[in-house]
């Protein structure tokens, strides 16, 4: 199972060979032999890819061996060594809704003796430079060297509209379908660098839009963007719409200071990825 999330995260063989301290011949061997036993094909070859077969087998395969491993460790320590401690998480307000809510309470289970104690934050990343917290969620925030980051959730923007709005029972809108509507959103001092982000990706486009520091869309010529996680969590009156345009993602991102990070943090960490695994908030790695 090793061998093959290898091949999987790495995107070939030779790369995976390199990574494990092995050759790559005995590397495809035993994979071959496991595709034998199993009765299917887990990779395609040239391009190296995952069949669909495989990113089943990957999907489980991880929840295994993280379980195995943290066996392991929950055996080294003994059960009288149960990790304890209050961890901060600082995060944007749209992860909130669930992202928080479920993170938390995958911690409760996994970890008892930690307690999560959570606060939204306008600029989380700035949080956890001044240690105000161990763990945050965050978009666009800038490149820190001391700072570990992984995508935790992959997010798309979706165009918010009031539901009287001629184009709110479509399967999608055009950002030119939108052409003299008001974009609505935070004031930007809130949050500057995530602000300038998507209006960035809006213009992207060629299409340009006069802005509303105002969050809500409440006139049919008003319209918004959201993450698409919170889509399910709109207010009554409102339609949710994906946008047909070429935008950029906007993940929500895990940040931590791998460094300095004490056992408990690195722990919530570890919960988060599984979780984002778990929950499909990732995708396997693409060799499109």
């Amino acid at each position: 199972m090793r061998y093959v999330i290898a091949v999987a995260d790495e995107g070939g063989f030779q790369n995976a060979a390199r990574k494990l301290n092995m050759a790559q011949p005995p590397l495809s061997r035993q994979i071959r032999d496991l595709e034998r036993q199993l009765g299917v094909a887990l990779f395609e070859r040239r391009p190296t890819r995952l069949t669909e077969a495989g990113r089943q087998f990957v999907t489980s395969a991880r929840r295994i061996v993280e379980d195995a491993d943290r066996l392991v460790r929950e055996l080294g320590r003994g059960e009288l060594d149960e990790l304890t401690g209050t961890v901060r998480l600082g995060y944007l307000p749209a992860a909130g809704y669930d992202t928080v809510p479920m993170l938390t309470r995958a911690v409760a289970e996994e970890h008892p003796g930690i307690t999560v104690e959570a606060f939204r934050h306008w600029a989380p990343d700035q949080a956890l430079l001044d240690g105000e917290a161990e763990l945050v969620l965050t978009r666009c925030a800038p490149a820190h060297a001391r700072l570990a980051r992984r995508t935790l959730r992959k997010e798309r923007l979706v165009a918010l509209l009031p539901a009287t709005h001629s184009k709110a029972g479509a399967g999608g809108v055009a950002l030119r379908d939108l052409r003299g509507h008001t974009f609505c959103y935070f004031p930007r001092r809130r949050a500057p660098a995530y602000h300038d982000a998507v209006l960035q990706a809006l213009s992207s486009t060629g299409e340009s839009f006069t802005v509303w520091e105002h969050p809500i869309p409440n006139d049919p010529l008003n319209f918004t963007v959201i993450p698409s996680s919170t889509v399910a969590h709109i207010p009554d009156g409102l339609a949710a719409l994906p946008i047909t345009d070429p935008l950029p993602d906007f993940d929500l991102e895990l940040l931590w200071n791998a460094r300095a990070a004490d056992p408990a943090t690195a722990a919530v960490a570890e919960t988060a990825l599984r979780l984002a695994r778990r929950e499909g908030w990732i995708n396997e790695r693409s060799w499109e």
